[in-house]
Parts: C-alpha cells; sequence; structure tokens
C-alpha cells in the first residue's frame, strides 16, 4: 500500500527476476477478497473522471488520505493515489485494462506476470511460491 505505483512497476518490469516478500496478512486465495482495495495512481486533473469510470465498472473509489495531514497521499510522480475495492477479482488482467483505459489513470496496484518468486512469512514457517515470467 505504498505510494510509488509506476516507479515500483518500472523497476520491477526492467529486473531479470522478482522477488517479493511479505506476512501472511498479505496472502488472499482471491484478489480483492474482505473488500481489500486496489490502489490506482491518478492524473490530480482527472479525478473526477477517474472516480466516475471506476464506478461504471463496479468499483468503489476513494482518495487514500493521510493521518495528522489534509488532503490526499502524493505519489513519488506528484499523482494522487485513489483506492478502489471491485469485490472479489476474478480476472485481474481485464480490470488492469479496463482500469489503464481510463483517462487519467497512471498505474495500477495490479502486478500482473512480474513476479517470480514469493517469500511468504508466518509465524511459524516461509513458505516459498515460484512462478517464472516469460
Amino acid at each position: 500500500m505504498g505510494a510509488a505505483l509506476a516507479r515500483e512497476k518500472i523497476v520491477a518490469a526492467s529486473a531479470m527476476q522478482n522477488i517479493f516478500i511479505a506476512d501472511e496478512k498479505k496472502y488472499v486465495k482471491v484478489l480483492g477478497e474482505n473488500n481489500h482495495p486496489v490502489p490506482i495512481e491518478v492524473t490530480p486533473f482527472a479525478i473526477p473522471l477517474v472516480r466516475a469510470r471506476i464506478q461504471k465498472i463496479g468499483g468503489s473509489p476513494f482518495l487514500r488520505e493521510t493521518k495528522g495531514k489534509l488532503g490526499p497521499i502524493i505519489s513519488d510522480n506528484g499523482n494522487v493515489i485513489m483506492d478502489a475495492t471491485f469485490g472479489n477479482i476474478t480476472d485481474p488482467q481485464v480490470l488492469e485494462h479496463q482500469l489503464k483505459m481510463i483517462p487519467g489513470v497512471v498505474e495500477t496496484g495490479l502486478f500482473i506476470a512480474l513476479t517470480d518468486i514469493v517469500y511468504l512469512g508466518t509465524d511459524t514457517k516461509v513458505e516459498k511460491f515460484e512462478h517464472k515470467r516469460k
């Protein structure tokens, strides 16, 4: 839930191998489970349009705001971070395409086909998941 979506994806796409490390709180069987939002980097000028288009495709968007500071979180690129819930996401590639087709969307937090290895830590062990990119 950081605020560097475009930069993180550029780095991930440039890397020969991506290894992600997370704790068990990040593990889900289906993306969007428990109404976990998809982060979306949005050009500030396009906030009203992006909000309306996300609602049109079935999402519930809201600007991410910080505690102790007025206003939305700003990305490393000067854009805002909008989170949107979609319920269970059965086809992340379709959702990624729909979101990227909205004018003003810079990037999404859906890292499709960019992961090679994931280490998932629990209280008792570390699990390793591998899926080599093509």
